[in-house]
C-alpha cells in the first residue's frame, strides 16, 4: 500500500489547504456527505498532474476531443460534469495511471442501473463514500472526475443495459429529474471520464452523552453516523450501499426531512 506522502513523486501533487481549489472541493464534498459531514474528516487532495507521463497527456487529450464531438452531436453542450467515484485506494490509484479496466458495481440485489461504470452526482458524494474500502492507514477515498454525459437517458433499476438504447443517447442516469448515480458505457470509459482529483477522508465518532466506549454505547441508542463509522470496516461495499438505502426508507417512513 502506497503512503500518501509519496503520491507527489507520482504525479499526484497535494492541493494546499485554505486555497480556494482546495476549499470548493472540501465544501462540495461535505455538504454531499449530508448526516454523516459532521462525522467525516477529510485529510488531504491531491490533483492528477496530466503532464506528468505521455498516456495521462493523451488520455486527457482525448477527454477534450470527445467533449467536442459531444458537444457537436448534442447541439452545442456536451453536458460535462463533476462526479464521485468510490473504490479501493489502489483502484483508485490505477485507474488515474492506466485508467478503468471494466464496470464494477456495488449495488446488492440486483439493483444496479446498467452495465456500465457507475459515478455519483456531485451532490451525492455519501453514495460514493458507501463504495470505498479503508486502507491500511484507516483512510478512505474517492476519485472526483469530470464526465462527459451528452444526452442521458433513465436506466432502471435492475437493468441489464450496456449501451445506449439509440444512437440519441450518450450516458444514464437512476432519474432524469433527480439524478444521483451516472453510468457511463464501459465502451466511453476511458473516453468520457476523466479522474481529476483523490480526496483522502476518514470517519470520526461524535462525541456526546449518547455514545460512549470504544465497541458499546451506554445507551440503547446510537447516532446513526457513529453505526456507520463503526460498521464501515466490516461490511461490503454493498452492504454498506444497502445499509443507506434502508436508512433513507426509514426517514422516509417516519417523515423525517
Amino acid at each position: 500500500m502506497q503512503r500518501i506522502e509519496n503520491w507527489v513523486g507520482k504525479g499526484l501533487p497535494k492541493v494546499e489547504k485554505e486555497s480556494e481549489e482546495y476549499e470548493s472541493i472540501k465544501n462540495g464534498f461535505l455538504k454531499g456527505m449530508g448526516f454523516m459531514g459532521n462525522a467525516t474528516t477529510i485529510i488531504a487532495i491531491h490533483k492528477n498532474d496530466v503532464s506528468f507521463s505521455l498516456a495521462r497527456q493523451a488520455r486527457w487529450d482525448s477527454f477534450n476531443i470527445f467533449s467536442k464531438a459531444v458537444a457537436i452531436k448534442s447541439g452545442g453542450d456536451a453536458n460535462v460534469r463533476n462526479a464521485w467515484y468510490g473504490s479501493s485506494l489502489d483502484d483508485l490509484l490505477e485507474i488515474v495511471s492506466v485508467g478503468f479496466n471494466g464496470c464494477k458495481s456495488h449495488d446488492a440485489h440486483d439493483e444496479s442501473h446498467g452495465v456500465g461504470i457507475p459515478l455519483f452526482s456531485v451532490h451525492s458524494s455519501i453514495d460514493s463514500a458507501m463504495c470505498t474500502v479503508a486502507d491500511e492507514h484507516g483512510l478512505r477515498h474517492e476519485l472526483l472526475c469530470g464526465v462527459i454525459l451528452g444526452k442521458v437517458e433513465a436506466v432502471g433499476c435492475g437493468s441489464k443495459q450496456s449501451q445506449p438504447s439509440s444512437k440519441q443517447y450518450d450516458s444514464g442516469v437512476d432519474d432524469i429529474l433527480a439524478p444521483t448515480k451516472h453510468i457511463i458505457w464501459t465502451a466511453f470509459m476511458n473516453s468520457h471520464i476523466h479522474p481529476n482529483y483523490i480526496l483522502s477522508f476518514r470517519y470520526n465518532y461524535s462525541k456526546d452523552s449518547v455514545v460512549h466506549g470504544e465497541l458499546k454505547p451506554q445507551s440503547p441508542y446510537v447516532l446513526f453516523p457513529n453505526l456507520v463509522a463503526r460498521v464501515s470496516n466490516n461490511l461490503k461495499p454493498a452492504e454498506m450501499t444497502m445499509l443507506l438505502k434502508s436508512y433513507r426508507i426509514y426517514r422516509v417512513m417516519i417523515n423525517i426531512k
